[in-house]
């Protein structure tokens, strides 16, 4: 005879089976709805993988156009390739997705620098001298004059070699440069509307949404604020930036663009008369900083970098025709640039250290007695100390080289 307590545990025994078979396969559910996503997202990565390299391809041309791309055909593997101008650099973004599932990725990217050479100095039918402690370490393109010794306040050359490189003849003019990429510039340097800035704090914006533009009012300045991501700053005038303003990543155009001394940060300015970089400045790579001088200016355009200021990335000074007043880049004493100098004239006081490239068609040297040119005292040229990993920007038009990342983005 069955007791009637034998039915109630039955039937808890059978919802406690009940409950956790239903626990298994709920269980089971999600861990196939957790493995199938795994999957996509792996899936996902290959395709942003094979995404990034189809944009970094020599054959991938397309700007400021969205590419929708079915990498295999079947309706499941997408990608929205967007390629774009960011200065002097190109901006590339992606966006991969299946379903509802999306992984994105945004970078800025150069040209791999294979140029060894550590001097270009066009060919005026005049000799480059050295004198003092100067060192050129890399392969030169120097005027068929040739290079010579020279002794200045008594000093002769100290140096065994002339050049710890190769020589060859430069040309009559600077190498030239991309019409594409300076039409760009050019373009925000003339009259270009944005929002009135009144930023007292920060102001962030990512790289996948469109560039906001701030348009600065005439006696306007740039103090304690830190501004980042995909923002220009514009001005019809002169824009004043002090050293406790952080910028990142950001775009400035104006007439002339003042740095106070100690300003760190990175980014990249363009001016039409000047550039005024303080003393004890650091611009960390990647940097560009370079004037364009119109058609129509009767001054010296110029980028000024004073003393024991740091620059690692790209100066340049650029004119439609050469003049007599050429564009004019000024390193002052004990400055160290990182990268790439590159300007009709190019102004150098004692101790200047440039590790990478520089490029004239004529050097100043200021001293107490005289001014020199086409001399070299006490500068070190070195193409050799510049990073491996340093790349160029396809604003200089002879870069053909290899595409690749140069910053991670947001």
């Amino acid at each position: 005879m069955i007791k009637a307590a034998a039915l109630y545990i039955v039937i808890i025994v059978s919802l406690l089976i009940a409950v956790i078979s239903a626990s298994l396969l709920t269980i089971a559910f999600y861990y196939r709805l957790q493995v199938q996503k795994k999957i996509r997202m792996d899936k996902l990565m290959i395709n942003m993988e094979s995404g990034t390299a189809i944009l970094l391809s020599e054959g991938f041309d397309t700007y400021n156009e969205e590419v929708f791309l079915d990498l295999y055909g079947d309706q499941k593997d997408s990608l929205i390739l967007n390629k774009t101008r960011w200065g002097v650099f190109d901006l590339q973004t992606l966006k991969a997705f299946e379903l509802k599932d999306t992984l994105k990725r945004s970078f800025i990217s150069g040209n791999t620098f294979k140029d060894q050479g550590a001097i270009y100095l066009a060919d005026e039918d005049r000799p480059l001298s050295v004198s003092g402690s100067t060192q050129i370490t890399g392969n030169g393109e120097l005027p068929k004059a040739g290079l010579k010794q020279a002794y200045v306040d008594g000093r002769p050359y100290e140096g065994k070699e002339l050049v710890k490189g190769n020589i060859k003849p430069s040309g009559r003019a600077l190498p030239a440069l991309n019409d594409e990429v300076l039409k760009k510039i050019i373009s925000y340097l003339e009259q270009v509307d944005g929002t009135p800035f009144n930023i007292k704090d920060s102001v962030s914006n990512s790289f996948f949404n469109k560039e906001l533009i701030y348009k600065l009012a005439s006696d306007q300045d740039i103090s304690s604020v830190k501004i980042q991501g995909k923002i220009i700053l514009v001005s019809d005038t002169t824009i004043k930036i002090s050293s406790s303003t952080i910028l990142e990543d950001v775009q400035v155009y104006a007439r002339a663009i003042v740095i106070e001394s100690g300003f760190k940060g990175s980014c990249q300015l363009f001016a039409r008369d000047s550039i005024i970089i303080g003393r004890d400045c650091d611009f960390r790579y990647p940097s560009f900083a370079g004037i364009f001088k119109p058609d129509s200016s009767q001054i010296q355009a110029k980028v000024s970098l004073d003393s024991a200021s740091h620059f690692s990335g790209i100066l340049l000074g650029h004119e439609p025709q050469r003049t007599e007043l050429q564009t004019l880049i000024s390193l002052g004493k004990n400055t160290l640039v990182n990268g790439e100098v590159y300007a009709g004239y190019i102004k150098v006081e004692r101790s200047v250290k440039v590790n990478g490239k520089v490029y004239a068609n004529r050097f100043i040297m200021q001293t107490p007695s005289t001014l020199y040119e086409n001399y070299l005292i006490d500068i070190t040229l070195n193409r050799k100390l510049l990073s491996k990993y340093y790349l160029s920007s396809p604003i200089f038009k002879g870069n053909k080289s290899e595409q690749k990342i140069l910053k991670w983005l947001n």
